[in-house]
């Protein structure tokens, strides 16, 4: 009730100030224009198979449709590259012409609205997007026992418009339809697509037929395949709906540490909106070579096994936030759908946020602060170099992943828990299985609360920018407080609304809600308490995305850094101590570490003492060594600059550190720090591989300096194509350090390069590119160029190499 009420008072003071502000221009924005399309597509009934090592796709779609239009001569479908062979309508053939952009079938006569039809379509593509064929050209793969061996996968990637150049199809979102998948392939893969498998049929050729269907219309680019050996967990939610987790052959505890909480998730997302899961069934398949993290497609997520993992990882790369993050993309994005990508921040805020909510519900209040920091500091950098609103298509991922989900905890803040849930609640009930747009959500703010949010959405949403705050105060003789806050950013002021807190040394504070709406903003706080002031904080918490500069003196910082509630107030504090003499503060900082334990605080006191030689510091360090939080441990391996001898056995123990990260970065310090004992730290890790290959290879470039007669064929043999992209680009990256190039190297950076995966191709190029600048090198890559048979598609992502 408390809470609710206070929501309240903040919507009163920005509604009061609603009207006093004028409205910036809106940056133009095309693709702001819906696409217009003339025939309502129904259902696809697709009928697929491949030749996996050709790259071949051999379809028939059949797709119910009606028009939209009063009548309607031909119809128009996506397909770039896409050979049509017949094309039948009501079981009678029919015109089309192909062009490079599609498929126009021409009907006379004409189609009539209202009435259904019926499509056939038989084709065949090659297609370089969209669908992806990875290790069919390499001799060893699915290793059980290497997860890091590449895998025989088929897989698909439809978001943004890719699905096109394996179907033909309406590939935009604003038309949904409901889809049946019907998928040969030989007997020894698993096949999984969109919605409840309805039957499986052995076939006399070793092959096996796999029936999906959806009982809900969706966006063609959520369409999915994928194709590989697995097996499979099964989780059940309160709900009813089983969910299946499919992982690798041989990796039963990888799978287990990966899935863990899939089924809280679901439970959690459900109570967090009020709303059911509005699919029949849900899966996640890890797939290698994915162009990103993962992928919501409906009902079945794929993610990149970067983030299929072992126990030691999970510090660094937990699935479980992207595990939360796809499934709340299956309420939006999925189920309500933003009608072009000027709003993609509704699906992408939206699943970013809920996420951060699901760590908050496991692991507490400062992780969630700390996150919330990470996506502020994230959305800066590209708040600063262009004026992109939220709302646009040329927003970029900062600001429609991080500033998004900041945007909607302000949102919360301004409404209050309940109102917002209530909202958000109605939001879903408004647009069943439909299409949105931002004025969506700001509508639903006045239908379900009669509270107009269009300020915010103005300041937000549809413009760019964030306030800039100057603080500073002075204390008069009745020790009240005098506050002076200026908006010092370019263009108008912000309008929000601001918690002023005065905390005494007494440990009491007062607390004072403020709007502020104009460029200088003057206030006395008036000392209630009657004792002295010993910090002032201005917006605790950092409730607002802003920039705030508030100069204190180091007695102010103290009292903060001990004091202030909540968790990032207190480490603003520590970490305006940097610049301190380190004579004034290190009792402090000693203090301060073994009352936090949250690592992030830790770790920045950690940077603050690591150069010092001081009794107390070492004692520190040697405590952080054996903190339990890898990260922890990691902030003294990071910082240290020399090796302090009560240090040594410490430091060096951190080459069997479990986490692998962690065990890397020592092999690589300790060799840099004490270049005497090189030969020691090498014979210690000689069998450790880590994750990715990554101590291995880390290994292997220091071993290479001295021997390279002895290992640059295994760190050239981690680069080629045999292994998955993580392991291939940190080969790559050691072979540079070590300014080696031969025959070999050059023929994997090539392959490489003409990945379809541009997280792995991109650093080959700029390796190719480096390596030509020496003409011993620049031979080599060139001969082998010249020796070989190059396909257009592979010559055209070559050209920036040899331009």
């Amino acid at each position: 009730m408390h809470k609710y009420l206070f929501a309240v008072s903040l919507l009163m003071i920005c509604a009061a100030s609603y009207a006093q502000k004028e409205e910036i221009c809106y940056v133009a924005d095309a693709e702001s224009v819906i696409r217009e399309h003339n025939m309502d597509f129904h259902t696809m009934d697709l009928q697929v198979r491949f030749a996996p090592e050709d790259g071949a796709v051999f379809g028939h779609v059949t797709y119910t449709l009606s028009p939209l239009a009063v009548q309607a001569d031909s119809v128009f479908l996506d397909g770039p590259g896409i050979l049509i062979e017949k094309i039948q309508l009501n079981g009678s053939a029919t015109r089309f012409h192909t062009d490079s952009a599609g498929i126009t079938i021409y009907f006379d006569p004409p189609l009539i609205r209202e009435q259904e039809y019926t499509l056939d379509i038989d084709y065949s593509a090659y297609p370089k997007k969209g669908i992806y064929f990875n290790g069919w050209h390499v001799a060893n793969t699915d290793s059980e026992t290497d997860p890091t061996v590449i895998r025989k996968q088929i897989w698909t990637q439809g978001q943004g418009t890719d699905n096109r150049f394996w179907i033909p199809c309406y590939d935009t979102p604003n038309d949904k339809l409901m889809t049946s998948t019907h998928i040969t392939f030989d007997a020894q893969y698993t096949v999984v697509s969109n919605g409840k498998l309805i039957n499986k049929t052995t076939n006399t050729d070793n092959t096996i037929t796999w029936d999906y269907s959806m009982l809900h219309p969706m966006a063609t680019y959520l369409i999915m395949i994928a194709i590989g050996k697995y097996d499979t967990l099964q989780f059940r939610s309160k709900n009813g709906i089983t969910t299946t987790q499919y992982y690798y052959p041989g990796t039963h505890d990888y799978a287990m540490n990966t899935y863990s909480y899939t089924a809280e998730v679901m439970d959690f997302l459900e109570t967090e909106t009020g709303f059911a899961y509005p699919w029949e069934t849900y899966a996640n398949v890890p797939v290698q070579e994915f162009l990103y993290g993962a992928m919501e497609n409906t009902t079945a997520t794929i993610y990149s096994d970067y983030f299929y993992q072992d126990a030691n990882t999970r510090t660094d790369k937990d699935y479980y936030p992207i595990n939360a993050h796809e499934l709340t993309h299956q309420w939006f994005g999925d189920y309500v759908t933003a009608w072009s990508n000027s709003h993609q921040w509704l699906q992408e805020s939206f699943a970013t946020y809920y996420a951060k909510l699901f760590r908050k519900y496991l692991e507490g209040d400062d992780v969630y602060a700390w996150m919330r920091r990470d996506e502020m500091l994230a959305a800066f950098d590209l708040e600063d170099k262009n004026n992109y609103p939220m709302a646009h298509a040329k927003a970029g991922s900062q600001r429609i992943y991080q500033k998004g989900s900041y945007v909607l905890d302000m949102m919360r803040y301004v409404l209050g828990d309940a109102a917002f849930r209530l909202v958000i609640n109605d939001y879903l009930h408004a647009h069943p299985y439909g299409n949105v747009e931002s004025h969506d959500l700001e509508m639903q703010c006045m239908r379900s609360l009669g509270v107009n949010m269009h300020w915010f959405f103005e300041e937000w949403v549809y413009h760019a920018g964030y306030p800039v705050y100057q603080v500073s105060y002075t204390i008069d003789d009745a020790l009240a407080v005098h506050m002076h806050i200026l908006q010092t950013q370019q263009g108008d002021a912000f309008d929000m609304p601001v918690h002023l807190q005065v905390h005494y040394e007494n440990g009491m504070f007062s607390d004072t809600l403020v709007r502020i709406a104009m460029d200088t903003f003057d206030i006395v706080l008036k000392n209630t308490i009657g004792d002295k002031v010993a910090f002032v904080l201005f917006d605790p918490g950092t409730m607002v995305f802003s920039r705030v500069h508030f100069d204190k003196s180091y007695r102010e910082l103290r009292y903060q850094a001990f004091n202030a509630p909540m968790l990032m107030d207190r480490y603003d504090a520590i970490e305006a101590m940097t610049n301190t003499a380190i004579e004034s503060k290190r009792d402090d900082l000693i203090a301060l570490y073994y009352k936090e334990s949250f690592f992030g605080i830790r770790a920045e006191i950690i940077s603050q003492l690591a150069a010092e030689t001081d009794k107390k510091s070492i004692a520190l360090l040697k405590a952080a060594l054996l903190d339990s939080d890898p990260r922890v441990r990691r902030a003294v391996l990071a910082n240290i600059q020399a090796i302090p001898k009560p240090l040594q056995k410490d430091l060096e123990a951190m080459l069997d550190d479990p986490n692998y990260v962690n065990a890397e970065l020592a092999l690589y310090r300790l060799t840099q720090l004490q270049p005497d004992k090189k030969d020691v730290y090498l014979q210690r890790t000689e069998r450790k591989k880590g994750a990715n290959n990554n101590i291995r290879i880390t290994w292997l470039v220091l071993a290479c300096q001295d021997h390279p007669e002895k290992y640059i064929n295994e760190l050239t043999s981690f680069s080629s194509a045999g292994y998955e992209f993580r392991t291939r680009i940190a080969a790559m990256s050691g072979l540079q350090n070590l300014n080696y190039c031969d025959a070999q190297v050059a023929a994997n950076l090539l392959d490489a390069a003409c990945s379809t995966n541009n997280r792995l191709a991109s650093p080959a190029r700029n390796a190719l590119i480096q390596f030509r600048k020496e003409p011993k090198f620049k031979k080599i890559i060139d001969d082998y160029y010249a020796a070989h048979a190059w396909d257009d598609w592979q010559t055209n992502r070559l050209k920036p190499i040899f331009q």
